[in-house]
Formats: structure tokens, C-alpha cells, sequence
């Protein structure tokens, strides 16, 4: 069975007591906290929006790789009706999509992940997910619950040789 690896820019290791139990963010489409990352696999995750955008913040030589326990209930969203099933919190401006993180998690929602910018998905992604999820620009996940993350060994090895 496959099981996608994940990559989080910004920090060597997975620390679960850092950005969680994770907050609503008023009139905003991302939540406070939450643990981000994209697929390592993906045609356009962060490292590839951070190249195209020539944004420099993003600390692409600090990251570590993980995945998810058997057991997460994960929601993909490729589509304007998987958004829409989520639990919602009203907005101000009325065209973004304010996904309510602390219901989803206390549905049972471990985890949510946009599969929709990268050509991997061009069979099942459908609709303009842009204004409604403005801020999600590439592929990405949010982990709500940190108890579902395992994180990846480091190939040590590797960086041995690159010291050499």
C-alpha cells in the first residue's frame, strides 16, 4: 500500500508540543499552529512555490520527513464540495472559504490536505479553489493532530559524504 511521505520546511525535527493544540484565525484561511508540510513527491508543494514566488523566508535547508499513522482520518480537498463539507466559520469578506480547524478536529478530522495545484491531480482537481482557499498556493497538508505524525529517521549517512 502507498503511504506518502511528507516534508515540513523550518525545523530539523518534528516537535509535538510546537504549534498545537491548533487555533482559528479570524478572517483568514490558514489556522494558527497545525504542523504544515507537502507531499515529497508533489509537482508543486512548498519548496516549488517558494522557488517560483523567490521567497526567501522559508528556510528550505532546515526540514525534516515524516507520515501519518494507518489510522488518520485525512481529508483531501481537490474540489469545491469536498471544501464545502467541511465545518465552516462565517467570514467577513464572504469569498474565502474559513474552514473551522477546531470543529474538524473535534469531528475526528486528523488531518487536511489541498490536492489541487499539482499536475498529479489534474484527473480529480476541478472547480477555482483560489479564492476560496486564498493562501494555499501550493500543494499542503495540515496536521491537526500531532499524535498521528511519524516522524523519518535521517539518512545520517548522507550527510557524512556531503561533509567530505
Amino acid at each position: 500500500m502507498y503511504k506518502p511521505v511528507y516534508i515540513h520546511y523550518g525545523a530539523m525535527e518534528f516537535e509535538p508540543t510546537k504549534g498545537f493544540p491548533i487555533k482559528n484565525r479570524e478572517c483568514f484561511t490558514k489556522p494558527t499552529g497545525g504542523l504544515w508540510a507537502s507531499r515529497k513527491s508533489a509537482t508543486f508543494g512548498w519548496r516549488d512555490w517558494c522557488h517560483r514566488e523567490d521567497y526567501d523566508f522559508c528556510e528550505l535547508e532546515k526540514s525534516f520527513e515524516f507520515t501519518l499513522k494507518d489510522t488518520s482520518r485525512v481529508i483531501s480537498i481537490s474540489n469545491l464540495e469536498h471544501l464545502h463539507n467541511l465545518p465552516k466559520k462565517e467570514t467577513l469578506w464572504g469569498w474565502t472559504y474559513n474552514i473551522d480547524f477546531e470543529e474538524c478536529l473535534y469531528l475526528g478530522i486528523d488531518a487536511i490536505e489541498l490536492c489541487w495545484y499539482g499536475s498529479e491531480y489534474k484527473d480529480v482537481a476541478r472547480d477555482d479553489l483560489h479564492f476560496d482557499l486564498y493562501g494555499l498556493d501550493c500543494e499542503s497538508i495540515v496536521v491537526l493532530n500531532p499524535n498521528i505524525v511519524i516522524p523519518l529517521k535521517r539518512d545520517v549517512s548522507s550527510c557524512i559524504k556531503s561533509k567530505i
